[in-house]
This record gives C-alpha cells, structure tokens and sequence, in this order.
C-alpha cells in the first residue's frame, strides 16, 4: 500500500508541474482529490496538513492561480514518493 501512495504521489507532482500549462487538468483534478482525501484520512501529525495544502493549492493550479508555492510543493510530493517508494 505505501508503494501505492508513493506512485501516486510522484504522479501528482508530475501533474502539479503538468497543470501550470494546462495539460492532463483531468488527472490532475483527480490526484488533488486523492491528496486531500489521503490527508484528511490520516489527520492528526503535520505531514497530513501540508498534504491538504498541496491538494488545495493543487486546484488553485488547475484553475490558473500559482505562484512560487509550486516548488514548494512539487517537492514536497516528490520527497514523500521518494521515501515510500525506496525505504
């Protein structure tokens, strides 16, 4: 299961990066729901909240609202999928 939450995790980050020029907003909206469903199932320690950020702030990339916190957060999903994925 954590192998799961990894790829899927590195396809959102992926699709995070993707959706700044408008390509795959289909998948992406799909991912930003896994996101935030996938925080507020494992709410209560501080990664879930930034989780809930990314999925938040993933939608606001969907409908042409970014900024610099895409960075941000494109890293911070590809770190989670690194260590789910190889540890």
């Amino acid at each position: 299961m954590l192998k799961l939450f990894g790829s899927l995790d590195l396809l959102a980050a992926v699709f995070l990066v993707l959706a700044q020029w408008d390509v795959g907003l289909g998948i992406a909206t799909f991912l930003a729901f896994y996101i935030i469903g996938k925080s507020i199932l494992f709410i209560g320690n501080w990664a879930s909240l930034v989780d809930l950020l990314a999925g938040i702030y993933m939608f606001l990339v969907i409908y042409d609202i970014h900024s610099a916190f895409s960075l941000i957060f494109v890293l911070w999903l590809l770190q989670k999928s690194f260590f789910s994925l190889f540890f």
